[in-house]
């Protein structure tokens, strides 16, 4: 028997794991220093704490400011503790806000989300900061989205001051 075909046109582009391993301590250390003008203004540190272990989590991600939400798009497991709603610190542009954090899972909602972002944003650069290419290298329609959505697992969480 052979493993299913993805269906989407729209594929992940991710780092190799051993890079974004690598660099991460860099860039949660300039984040959190008055250098942290150097690293694009695109990038916040995520401080969650997992429901279960309590173990902390220190993650720089990208984000886009949408009327004053910031939205961060991820498909990491670690994503799975702000279900239902949670306080969270964020370092951002070098102080640390405490934050609600929702997390959106639902394939419709994340690729209108995700439209957003690419609306914001401009394709190209939106293909970077999400970490996607679009069929063909053109950008993806809302149904194709919702498709790579639902397959890719992801998800949206969006920031918002107390």
């Amino acid at each position: 028997m052979t493993s299913p075909v993805k269906q989407t046109p729209v594929h992940e582009v991710l780092p190799p794991r051993a890079l974004v391993r690598m660099s991460n301590p860099f860039v949660r250390l300039l984040l959190s220093s008055p250098l942290h003008g150097l690293v694009d203004r695109a990038v916040l540190v995520l401080h969650v704490t997992g429901r279960k272990t309590g173990r902390r989590y220190d993650i720089p991600v990208n984000y886009v400011d949408i009327d004053g939400r910031l939205s961060v798009v991820t498909s990491a497991r670690w994503r799975l503790n702000l279900r239902g709603g949670a306080y969270v610190e964020v370092t951002l542009r070098g102080r640390r806000h405490l934050m609600r954090a929702m997390l959106e899972e639902d394939p419709a909602a994340v690729a209108v989300a995700y439209q957003e972002v690419i609306s914001r944003l401009g394709w190209l650069k939106a293909s970077r900061h999400l970490g996607i290419a679009g069929p063909d290298g053109h950008q993806p329609t809302v149904l194709e989205l919702k498709a790579a959505a639902r397959e890719y697992r992801w998800s949206v969480i969006t920031l918002t001051v107390r």
